[in-house]
């Protein structure tokens, strides 16, 4: 099941990058159809995997399209541990650093998936 959920967010995430956009947690669960309970935990459980996944192939990893709805529009704290865990970010989890990681991050999506 989750390997089926990973597909529908990635297929998502993939038309999100195609319009140089984000997409709030919760659309992207819509989008993805993921069936309760707990519908936003498991979808940060799938997209925690889509990252990792992403960064063992060495890509770039499209689930920094998926962005908390408030201001600033950007991932959740847990985005920014897991990068810290991975080595490749080692400032906050909010503020000015975490949204300037994450800008760099969207440029390099939508670098990439205007080169597809």
């Amino acid at each position: 099941m989750i390997h089926d959920l990973n597909l529908r967010i990635r297929k998502a995430l993939e038309t999100v990058a195609k319009q140089k956009s984000t997409i709030s947690y919760r659309m992207l669960a819509i989008e993805a159809e993921i069936p309760g309970p707990q519908v936003i935990h498991k979808l940060t459980l799938c997209l925690e995997e889509i990252f990792r996944e992403d960064h063992a192939k060495g890509e770039v990893s499209i689930a920094a399209l998926a962005v908390s709805r408030g201001e600033p529009a950007i991932p959740r704290p847990g985005f920014f541990i897991l990068l810290r865990e991975l080595g490749l970010y080692d400032g906050a989890d909010h503020g000015p650093e975490a949204m300037a990681k994450h800008i760099l991050l969207l440029e390099e999506i939508y670098e990439i998936t205007a080169d597809k």
